[in-house]
């Protein structure tokens, strides 16, 4: 064979379905096999440089980038079924003729090496040619903004298979050049998505990546040649100016209102408040500004001596934006503007091509904001994440039920409602999919409904069954007070080793049903009673051992609890043993039908009086006492506030504090309550530092804002 078509071998080696697909899309690649069922692909001109395949009147060249490069001589634009069906039959007559290529790579003790290497080996010159420097800048920037766990996804076997998380797009890479990296979904600028792949990949090797060459406003900063010298600065500059004078005006009004006292506040710290919470949108802080929002709604509320006003809680408030702020101008020192810490104005929808969805369940809720809506969950096989579709309204918009809407027509092409995704797995071609995994309602999207039994659901999903372990894991995920919050992680699938009877808290208008696991721990699943859960509680109340199979999987959603701790709001149940119906969607579903001998016992059950024993709950992690003692001592001073005749007092009560702090083992107080700065800001610096300790040590309940 000819050079070129050595080459080609090699890469045809590699593709396989998924690859085709990637390459255009399901419908055109079934489409191409049927037709080389029909006609065969033939081989009619080789040379140094390409290879021409005739299929049927047309002509398709072939180079050494392969299908993703390669032109026909029809009328369609970009990729058509001929070069599918051509790179098909060439695949298949190499196969046939010459098996070296394909044996070498069957034989290969780990098939991925080469490709692996192959972009290890790749410069930053070449990535820069290939995405230019602003490409290469993004790229570079977009792979410092993400954790290294959650930077990437690698997988494949016949080659390389690279998933960016943000925004969902999978690219295949099955040799040659960075063009030759295939993209499942439809991109602008795909040239730096590849550069970014590429960088991840390195830096998931161990790579130093190199950073991009300087702007001209860090040029100008390295030379300091003055100002009759000085380069020109990007637009940006007006921009990091208002960043750092904002930063200065929230730690001042931050100190300023501890130092004046909780319980003292005027409406012109409200005022100022809400000022810098215009001005931080302004200065695209979006998180700092929802908080120094909700701060000003806060202060509003103690003015008004409003019920849901708490002195307390608007400390944790002070303490985690003032910690927010510190961290923003360190990153500000080093010339990065991290995106967890920024925030976003709005949530941006990517497309992701096709997904398969296993669903679960959904949820009709009203928002204290005056939002009504519907919430579909569904499973990701293939992201081993849970997602989530919301179709939401104005409460006040009449002619809309979330109710109704399971049983209603939509979201996407062809559903006929929501209620049929329930327990099927559905294949969702044109996705819209956005950071945090929850999924446009758009009906640009099409869904195509298969059925799905429970014990292939049960098998796919990942159910948690010890809480020990999966308090741990959810401390672990959000042990910064600062982390970004992710709300598509609070969802679980739970295996209880056994169920308690559910009772109905009148004093909490809130159902609890424990669920124990195998050493004898309980999690309390609790539903709060509303119109739209009042279905759920009626269901949950009816359930006895006759309708729940050992191996009953719980769709839960996770939160702090008010009384500490962490407690599961229910949504479905999965039943192993079920064929036509695996999912049980509490909110909507009747409760299944049982057999005489089971009912006339669950009956008979019900007009016993109940004498249940204490079950052994999980032994709540308490704070230490000298960190309870300080936590007191900030809250009373923040209260009151310090006045300047009080201040040398208040700052030796503290230091007292860190020491007994430091005898127990907490030495960093010692440093943070000594500090020569401002009593306002020592004591939020602090209260942050408690907080963060209570998080480590009793999980996501402690600093909930």
């Amino acid at each position: 064979m000819s050079g070129v078509l050595d080459q080609l071998a090699a890469l045809l080696a590699r593709f396989d379905e998924e690859s085709y697909v990637a390459l255009a899309n399901r419908g055109l690649v079934r489409r191409a096999r049927k037709d080389l069922e029909q006609q065969r692909a033939e081989l009619i001109e080789q040379s140094a440089t390409q290879v021409v395949v005739g299929f049927g009147a047309q002509r398709i060249r072939f180079d050494h980038r392969g299908p993703a490069h390669a032109q026909c001589d029809c009328p369609a634009s970009g990729m058509c079924q001929h070069i599918l069906a051509a790179a098909m039959g060439l695949q298949q007559t190499l196969q046939a003729t010459a098996p070296a290529a394909e044996a070498a790579v069957a034989a290969e003790a780990d098939p991925l090496a080469p490709l692996q290497a192959a972009l290890l080996a790749l410069t930053a010159p070449e990535l820069v040619r290939h995405a230019g420097k602003a490409g290469y800048r993004w790229a570079w920037q977009y792979v410092q903004d993400l954790e290294p766990e959650h930077a990437l996804l690698i997988s494949g076997t016949q080659h390389l298979v690279l998933g960016l998380q943000r925004p969902r797009v999978t690219l295949r890479y099955m040799g040659g050049g960075l063009d030759a990296l295939i993209a499942d979904a439809e991109l602008a600028q795909i040239e730096k998505y590849r550069v970014a792949a590429v960088l991840a990949f390195q830096r998931a090797h161990g790579r130093e990546l190199t950073p991009p060459e300087p702007t001209a406003r860090q040029r100008n900063q390295a030379l300091d040649l003055g100002m009759d010298h000085a380069l020109a600065e990007p637009r940006d500059a007006s921009l990091d100016e208002s960043r750092a004078r904002l930063r200065g005006a929230l730690r001042k009004i931050l100190a300023e209102s501890v130092e004046l006292g909780l319980a003292h506040l005027s409406r012109g710290i409200q005022e100022r408040y809400a000022t810098l919470a215009v001005w931080a949108q302004g200065a695209e802080y979006h998180r700092l500004a929802l908080l120094t929002r909700r701060i000003a709604d806060h202060v509003e509320l103690l003015l008004e001596r409003a019920g849901g006003a708490d002195e307390l809680r608007l400390l944790d408030e002070l303490s985690i934006a003032h910690g927010l702020v510190c961290a923003l101008e360190a990153a500000a020192a080093k010339g990065a503007a991290p995106r967890h810490l920024v925030g976003r104005a709005r949530s941006r929808y990517e497309s992701a091509a096709s997904l398969e969805l296993l669903g679960l369940g959904a949820q009709a809720w009203r928002s204290p904001a005056g939002y009504v809506g519907l919430t579909m969950i569904f499973w990701s096989p293939a992201e081993q994440a849970f997602m989530s579709c919301t179709d939401a309204r104005p409460q006040a918009q009449r002619g809309f039920n979330p109710i109704a809407r399971y049983k209603a027509a939509g979201p996407w092409a062809g559903l006929g409602a929501p209620a049929q995704t329930t327990g099927q797995r559905v294949v969702l071609q044109g996705a819209q999919v956005n950071d945090a995994g929850r999924l446009s309602a758009a009906d640009s999207a099409s869904a195509t409904v298969l059925p799905l039994d429970g014990a292939s659901l049960v098998q796919m999903l990942k159910p948690w069954d010890s809480w020990a372990a999966l308090c741990s894991a959810r401390g672990e995920q959000r042990a910064s007070l600062l982390a970004e919050p992710e709300p598509m992680k609070d969802w679980v699938a739970l295996r209880p080793t056994q169920f308690g009877e559910a009772r109905f808290d009148d004093a909490r208008q809130t159902l609890v049903w424990p669920l124990l696991d195998g050493q004898g721990q309980t999690l309390a699943a609790e539903t709060p009673f509303d119109e739209y859960s009042q279905h759920a509680i009626g269901r949950v109340e009816s359930l006895g051992p006759a309708a729940l199979v050992p191996g009953t999987l719980v769709i839960a959603r996770l939160r702090a609890s008010t009384q500490g701790g962490v407690v599961a709001e229910p949504l479905s149940l999965v039943r192993p043993d079920g064929k036509d119906v695996c999912v049980d969607a509490l909110y909507f579903d009747d409760a299944p039908q049982l057999g005489m001998a089971s009912a006339l016992l669950e009956r008979l059950k019900r007009m016993v009086p109940s004498r249940d024993a204490p079950m052994p709950a999980m032994n709540a992690p308490v704070a230490p006492g000298a960190l309870q003692h300080l936590r007191h001592e900030l809250q009373r001073q923040a209260e009151r506030g310090s006045p300047p005749d009080h201040a040398e007092q208040a700052r030796a009560g503290l230091a007292s504090h860190a020491e007994r702090l430091a005898d127990a083992g907490f030495t960093i107080f010692r440093a943070v309550l000594t500090q020569d700065v401002g009593a306002g800001e020592r004591l939020l610096r602090a209260n942050y530092l408690c907080l963060q300790c209570e998080r480590l040590m009793l999980g996501e309940s402690a600093g909930e804002v």
